[in-house]
């Protein structure tokens, strides 16, 4: 009698065993819990009304720039020093060659724009800067030359003609007084319609993240992100790159710097993450 007691006790566990153990290793598991992802979202600065310290009236947009240097005295000499002046990368090693290549808009052929000769009379209208003087010179050297009110003007009436500059309509004066951090509408009164129009260049940047829904956005739409909480700058070297595929990982934004990379319920979604970006999935 025993015997059989004994015997029933160990079939009870191994049964109990077999059960237990797969649900154990194949169930999925309860995510880790997060960290705060608000963490990683910097405080905007405290804006400075300036009515009262750019009262104009400004002739052209050298003329707003030299008021700016006044006081940021070191803006263009930084400015001057990133990819949205020099259109041009540090040298990065490319598959099939030999020594590093510069890349970047100012030496890159793309099937968006090619062509024999660059259109730089429109090209320039998106450049950050002034000081264009026809299709063969640009004068790189001089800090006036930057263009301020493209990235910070906030009045909404800011805009840029042939050759980089202001366009005759816009009250050079009254931008000046509005400027601030950069919003969606600075950013992407160049990058929406790279290529010469809406979404042409970059599928996923277009007129509609002017204003987008939580469905087009999740950051923008829901907790009204501007660019610039994700491509933070640091002396005015934005983060992030242009280009679909990044050559090297310098200078780049991640979702984990906010978010944690292990939040899915499933483990076999969180090992992806190993070697598959978050955006692959998450902005198809």
């Amino acid at each position: 009698m025993k015997e059989h007691r004994f015997l029933w006790i160990v079939l009870l566990l191994i049964t109990l065993a077999l059960v237990i153990i797969p649900l154990v290793i194949f169930l999925p598991k309860q995510a880790a819990a997060a960290s705060d992802p608000w963490a990683g979202v910097p405080e905007r600065p405290t804006h400075t009304d300036h009515t009262f310290l750019l009262k104009g009236p400004y002739e052209t947009g050298q003329e707003v720039t030299r008021a700016c240097l006044e006081c940021h005295a070191e803006a263009a000499e930084e400015m001057m020093q990133t990819v949205h002046w020099t259109w041009e990368s540090e040298p990065v090693l490319l598959p099939g060659r030999d020594e590093p290549v510069t890349v970047g808009k100012k030496n890159q052929i793309n099937n968006f724009c090619i062509g024999i000769q660059g259109n730089w009379q429109k090209c320039t209208s998106c450049h950050a800067g002034y000081g264009w003087e026809d299709e063969t010179y640009f004068e790189t050297a001089s800090q006036e030359n930057v263009d301020c009110l493209v990235c910070h003007a906030q009045n909404g009436t800011y805009a840029k003609s042939d050759y980089g500059n202001p366009m005759n309509s816009v009250d050079l004066a009254a931008a000046a007084q509005s400027v601030g951090i950069p919003d969606r509408q600075n950013c992407g009164s160049c990058h929406f319609k790279g290529g010469g129009g809406n979404a042409v260049k970059h599928g996923d940047l277009d007129e509609s993240l002017y204003w987008p829904s939580a469905s087009t956005d999740v950051h923008m739409g829901s907790y009204d992100f501007i660019c610039i909480d994700c491509h933070q700058a640091q002396d005015h070297e934005i983060k992030g790159r242009s280009i679909s595929v990044s050559l090297d990982d310098a200078n780049q934004v991640y979702c984990t710097d906010c978010h944690d990379d292990d939040l899915h319920q499933d483990e076999r979604l969180n090992a992806h993450v190993e070697t598959v970006a978050c955006q692959t999935c998450h902005i198809p």
